[in-house]
């Protein structure tokens, strides 16, 4: 059994099973450590758009628009109501 969490922890060990890890390597490009750290920026920025961890995933959106074919695809986050 794990030790209960506290707020002033520096470093925490958990077993990753072959799904999680899969996750950390893929958004870390291959490095665990800086997946981790992509997930951590990855949720600041979800957090910052209004998104709260009690509210379904679903509620997330992301629109893409292209213009032309020439141009870079132009993506705006937004949440849905």
């Amino acid at each position: 059994m794990a030790r209960p969490p506290k707020i002033d922890t520096v470093q925490f060990r958990r077993k990753l099973d072959n799904p999680k890890r899969q996750i950390l390597l893929t958004v870390g490009q291959g490095n665990i450590s800086q997946g981790f750290e992509n997930l951590l920026a990855l949720y600041q920025h979800l957090h910052s758009l209004g998104y709260r961890i009690d509210e379904p995933f679903e509620r997330l959106g992301l629109v893409t628009n292209y213009v032309g074919n020439k141009q870079q695809p132009q993506t705006e986050d937004c949440l849905v109501s």
